[in-house]
């Protein structure tokens, strides 16, 4: 198959929906020998902060002059994003050649035996594996999908594990509660194993039980690494971290926001627990890759006057830490949030958060299958923002803002990652990698 070829094969596996466990992806790599074992990985999940905290890495990695491959997920403008090498997304031909060996062993192996079909993220992932093993890649930098222990990622072998912060998600999935999706996150912890988690609270309860019972040791980056914030400018943050190892001083990273401050702090102290293992990072290379990270769609500047902010924030969370760089910022005139949602999400209180901020919103629809529909979202925001427009489309949302905001205000957009995605088409962003 050709590229379009394969992207369609792919996305038709979408109808399969979501389907937590390891069966049937340990049946795809069991299938290619196993590449996921030919390589080192940091394994990373969480509720927020994953995707950042493992660009983060990804560069640090990188800067060791070790060959990085970079999975994460979903992506914005490009599919090629999820699998990336040394910062660079697998070729065309690359993914194509791939799909069609892994459309091969999923018509010999599963519709013979009458097994249920691999999902989408579970084909992705085998997929990416095998590019990994394939380009030779030293490290591994993997994200977690949802969830952890049931994740299809979750069949790594020689890994550190990640757990950044918890919030409700997916409870259908994971649980009601913060201490059962934090022990479903900490599913990733292997027995006797290493962990760096920036948990707090009934969540970290529940990490650190889950260590114990495999015997695993953790890391938490609030009790052993002091954070200090020294700046923002139009460059991102700065800030000093002392760390178990050495102390950095003027430490820069290229995304803004104090969260990711502490997602940066995440990857340090992983950093420094690889030294301790034996592998060579040092000062330098952690330097050189914070400052090196790429994570677009999180408070990304892409106009001026108005300026257009965009930030992939999906759950009350997320919000939150808008909110605060927002009220941290002050910046100046009004503000406009464009504003669109995954159903399953916790919409209600995700506009509550916003709307002291801002002067009025234009609600408009995801470019997903789970979109929330914008008219059963606009009593709420009606009851929460001053002004309430709708708009079917991202291009009549941009349009509709900018006939209510001077040179001077500000148009948000937010509410997930595919909002985001669907504003940068609209702004005809060329892919991001």
């Amino acid at each position: 198959m050709n590229y379009p070829d394969a992207l369609a094969f792919l996305y038709g596996l979408q109808r399969f929906g979501i389907r937590l466990g390891l069966e049937n992806v340990l049946r795809l790599v069991e299938a290619f020998d196993h590449p996921e074992a030919t390589f080192n990985s940091v394994h990373v999940a969480g509720t927020n902060g994953k995707g950042s905290t493992a660009a983060f890495l990804g560069g640090i990695l990188r800067a060791t002059s070790c060959r990085v491959g970079l999975y994460t997920s979903p992506h914005l403008l490009d599919f090629r994003e999820r699998i990336l090498v040394d910062g660079h997304p697998i070729s065309e031909q690359e993914l194509a050649v791939l799909a069609t060996e892994v459309a091969g062993v999923i018509d010999r192996i599963f519709a013979p035996s009458r097994l249920s079909s691999p999902t989408f993220f579970e084909a992705v992932t085998a997929l990416a594996f095998l590019h990994f093993a394939r380009v030779h890649v030293d490290w591994g930098v993997i994200e977690v999908g949802l969830g952890g222990r049931s994740d299809a990622t979750n069949i790594l072998q020689e890994k550190v594990s990640v757990i950044t912060n918890i919030g409700l998600e997916h409870e259908e999935h994971l649980g009601d509660s913060l201490a059962s999706i934090a022990a479903e996150k900490a599913g990733i912890v292997q027995e006797e194993g290493s962990v760096v988690s920036a948990a707090e609270g009934a969540a970290l309860d529940a990490i650190v039980r889950i260590v114990r019972e495999k015997g695993a040791h953790l890391i938490r980056v609030q009790d052993h690494y002091q954070v200090e914030h020294l700046g923002r400018s139009e460059q991102g943050e700065t800030f000093r971290v002392t760390g178990r190892l050495r102390k950095y001083d003027s430490l820069q990273i290229p995304l803004a926001g104090r969260h990711q401050v502490l997602n940066a702090a995440t990857a340090v102290a992983v950093a420094e627990l690889l030294e301790e293992k034996g592998f060579r990072v040092g000062e330098a290379a952690i330097r050189q890759g914070l400052a090196a990270a790429r994570c677009p769609g999180r408070l990304q500047v892409v106009a001026t006057r108005p300026r257009i902010l965009v930030d992939g924030a999906h759950n009350p969370p997320a919000i939150m830490a808008l909110r605060a760089f927002l009220e941290e910022e002050r910046l100046p005139g009004r503000l406009v949030v464009i504003f669109g949602v995954l159903k399953d999400k916790a919409w209600e209180r995700m506009l509550a958060i916003l709307a002291p901020l801002a002067s009025a919103i234009i609600l408009t629809r995801p470019e997903s299958d789970r979109g929330a529909e914008p008219r059963v979202l606009a009593s709420t925001a009606s009851r929460c923002f001053r002004q309430v427009q709708i708009a079917e489309t991202m291009p009549e949302a941009l349009a509709a803002a900018r006939t209510v905001v001077g040179p001077e205000d500000t148009v948000l957009v937010t509410g997930s990652l595919f909002t985001v995605a669907g504003a940068l088409r609209a702004l005809d962003f060329a892919p991001l990698f």
